[in-house]
């Protein structure tokens, strides 16, 4: 009976450690190092920038995920071009999950106080997806354009771990006046 005792308990004691140590190295389906972000904005009007992205995945995202071109004072984007060589979200807007990750992922960077967000998601395959939309100004005057970025927020649970990330990338500003 001892003996019986003791091969159970050792047993339960290594399914134990066994769940511990496969719970503590969960991973997410996609790191920041997979997802590879390029991007330039230029004015195109008094009131209008255009912003165009390449982003370039290596391994399939399995969990959600969004983009979100960050600009203070800027926003509303639009994709109004049919043109085959950019993608074309089918939706505009944030989640209040995906928002969250990043609201606390910026206030961890800078003490800016962000209000609006708007992203949109790319396919999950691997890939290179190239957008190409024009932002406009949130309140009545048009704000100088100032630290232009782009941030991937990825949101994965997996067995109650949370394994969400942000990645974000400065936009390049083309100088140029485009007409």
């Amino acid at each position: 009976m001892r003996r019986s005792t003791i091969f159970w308990l050792t047993g339960i004691a290594i399914v134990i450690v066994a769940v511990f140590l496969v719970y503590n190295n969960l991973a997410p389906s996609v790191t920041a190092q997979d997802v590879n972000m390029k991007g330039t904005i230029r004015q195109t009007a008094a009131d209008e920038y255009e912003v165009q992205l390449t982003i370039t995945r290596t391994k399939e995202d399995k969990g959600q995920h969004t983009v979100y071109p960050l600009v203070p004072g800027w926003g509303s984007i639009s994709f109004n071009e049919q043109d085959n060589r950019f993608i074309r979200p089918t939706s505009v807007g944030s989640t209040g999950a995906m928002e969250e990750i990043l609201r606390q992922a910026l206030q961890r960077q800078t003490a800016t106080a962000i209000t609006e967000f708007a992203g949109f998601s790319i396919p999950d395959a691997v890939g290179t997806y190239k957008m190409r939309f024009t932002i406009h100004p949130l309140g009545e005057q048009a704000e100088p354009i100032r630290q232009p970025m782009i941030y991937y927020v990825h949101h994965e649970k997996l067995l109650g771990k949370d394994l969400s990330w942000v990645s974000g990338e400065p936009l390049e500003i083309i100088k140029e006046y485009a007409e």
